[in-house]
């Protein structure tokens, strides 16, 4: 369910809480597909977050039912409200199943305190879970199965390695006949739907020292394979619903596979798929062709992870990329008339009143629509905590493991922090609030996508 009443993100690299969104549950779904198809077994598919289901309404939707188990996603910032869901299965006696993408690492104290969940599931989840049911569906040993941490008796044990890897392309469409509505899904706040979060593919192959997604590897879809699960959510529910008009290809970096991207927006224009759609991109991984390809096939809106306007702190970051493709990415998407969202990240290691002033001068020179700025944190599964344990920047966090998992290790002695960040923030945004090609460039923007112009007057007047 939602926490606070407020919708809840559970996708892979994404655990958040947020007003802003409320996307399909893409990982369950396809779970539900697979497990269904190439096993036959029985599911039934609850999403509370989607369609604001408390416990209690999810207790009497199983109470007299004969599950064998529950498999479910959740958030490592929530911990005592998502796991509870173990204590409501465990009234059936069914076995309990959960996987965070944040938590992985910390499967032993998890296993240790949430006494009714029984297996976490810690490898690529779509690659173990198959593997897994069969061998409970068998009888069989755990200890044969890959990717998991699970009890027996009073141990907890760890199978890190798992077996092998499922390739995306092989993997069924998703489950989306178990959802009873699109209706309740969004981006960007209620305006823009009915919406649908779609995986082209999975992992990371880039090295940035920042993200716990870094160094995974990646498995992608083919354009034919995007394009079926389009014309599905294109078709919708019936029964005079309306049709998905939104989707956010959700890779970590959509255009990672430039040929694939050109042959997927051909495709949506060739087969007239009326669906708009967002991305995440890599600033080097775009060229000017390619941005007006996208926006022709429906792109109004590319996320990129820029994080600094210093070629230095990028370097630190082991970014792989450079100013100069940052600028000009920004450029060619402002020409194609795609919306930018720009991603910084403020104190990481040598950053300085210097380094600071450049991203002020990269933020002025290209004015991105809007801007998610963070601090550097030591968060779990990154190089920068490995970074910051060594260094002793970071405090302990095996006394109290659940908040480092909720916001992260502090960090004391660690020289950015002298810097006042918070109110360089502040100062970044002001940059383009009180500035009027900004507006401008926004206003420009909002005309040729009009899907925007609510949400953006709800921002603002929220603001």
């Amino acid at each position: 369910p939602r926490y606070n009443s407020i919708p809840v993100t559970r996708e892979e690299r994404c655990e958040f809480v947020s007003k802003s969104r409320v996307d399909t549950p893409a990982t369950l779904l396809i779970i539900a597909s697979l497990l269904r198809k190439g096993r036959k077994h029985k599911i039934e598919f609850i999403d509370a977050n989607a369609f604001d289901l408390s416990y209690e309404i999810i207790s009497e939707r199983i109470i007299d039912k004969e599950f064998d188990c529950v498999i479910f996603s959740f958030n490592s910032q929530i911990l005592d409200h998502d796991l509870e869901i173990c204590n409501i299965a465990k009234k059936i006696n069914c076995i309990t199943i959960g996987y965070s993408w944040y938590s992985r690492d910390l499967a032993k104290e998890i296993l240790t305190e949430y006494k009714n969940l029984d297996i976490f599931i810690i490898g690529p989840v779509l690659s173990v879970v198959g593997n897994l049911i069969e061998c409970l569906g068998e009888e069989g040993d755990l200890g044969d199965v890959g990717g998991i941490a699970y009890k027996e008796g009073n141990t907890i044990k760890i199978n890190s390695k798992i077996d092998s890897e499922i390739k995306f392309n092989d993997l069924p469409m998703p489950a989306y006949d178990l959802l009873p509505s699109f209706k309740p899904y969004y981006v960007i706040d209620p305006f823009i739907s009915p919406y649908a979060l779609v995986y082209c593919g999975k992992g990371c192959p880039f090295g940035c020292l920042y993200c716990n997604a870094a160094k995974t590897k990646y498995s992608g879809r083919s354009a034919e394979n995007i394009i079926k699960e389009l014309k599905m959510l294109e078709k919708g529910k019936g029964r005079g619903e309306k049709n998905v008009k939104y989707v956010w290809f959700f890779d970590e970096v959509f255009t990672i596979n430039r040929r694939r991207v050109v042959e997927v927006c051909e495709r949506i224009l060739e087969e007239r798929i009326k669906i708009k759609w967002f991305c995440d991109s890599r600033v080097e991984l775009v060229d000017e062709e390619l941005l007006k390809t996208m926006r022709k096939s429906g792109c109004i809106g590319i996320s990129y992870g820029v994080e600094s306007g210093s070629q230095k702190i990028l370097n630190n970051m082991k970014k792989g990329n450079t100013v100069e493709e940052a600028k000009n990415a920004l450029i060619w998407t402002r020409k194609a008339h795609i919306p930018i969202q720009c991603n910084l990240i403020l104190g990481f290691v040598g950053e300085d009143e210097e380094t600071l002033k450049e991203t002020e001068s990269f933020i002025k020179a290209t004015l991105p629509e809007t801007l998610q700025i963070g601090i550097i944190n030591a968060k779990p599964g990154t190089e920068f905590t490995k970074l910051a344990i060594e260094n002793k920047w970071a405090e302990n966090w095996d006394l109290n493991w659940k908040r480092y998992l909720a916001v992260g290790s502090g960090l004391k002695n660690y020289e950015p922090f002298n810097l006042d960040l918070n109110t360089e923030i502040i100062k970044i945004k002001r940059l383009l609030i009180y500035n009027p090609r900004w507006w401008m460039t926004c206003i420009n923007s909002l005309i040729r996508n009009r899907e925007l112009i609510l949400p953006a007057i709800r921002r603002l007047f929220r603001k």
